[in-house]
C-alpha cells in the first residue's frame, strides 16, 4: 500500500493574490509578470530575457481548483 503524503501549503507572494483569472510568473519568490493570456506572458518574459521563471495561472474567486494525481 502506499504510503500517505502531508501536502505542503505555499507561500503565496502578495502581487498573487490580486491576479485572480491571470497568468503569473515567479522568479526567486517574487512575481515578475502578469498577463491575461499565456501567450503574452512567455512573449514579455521573452523580450525582457527573464528565464527559469515558474507560470501559473491562479484560479478566480469561486472556481474550483483542479489537483492532478500521481
Amino acid at each position: 500500500m502506499s504510503e500517505m503524503r502531508k501536502m505542503t501549503p505555499v507561500q503565496v507572494p502578495e502581487g498573487v493574490r490580486d491576479a485572480a483569472g491571470k497568468w503569473v510568473a515567479l522568479k526567486g519568490g517574487r512575481v515578475v509578470a502578469v498577463d491575461e493570456t499565456p501567450d503574452r506572458l512567455y512573449m514579455y518574459l521573452h523580450q525582457k530575457q527573464i528565464s527559469n521563471a515558474t507560470i501559473f495561472r491562479v484560479p478566480s474567486e469561486g472556481e474550483p481548483e483542479l489537483v492532478g494525481l500521481g
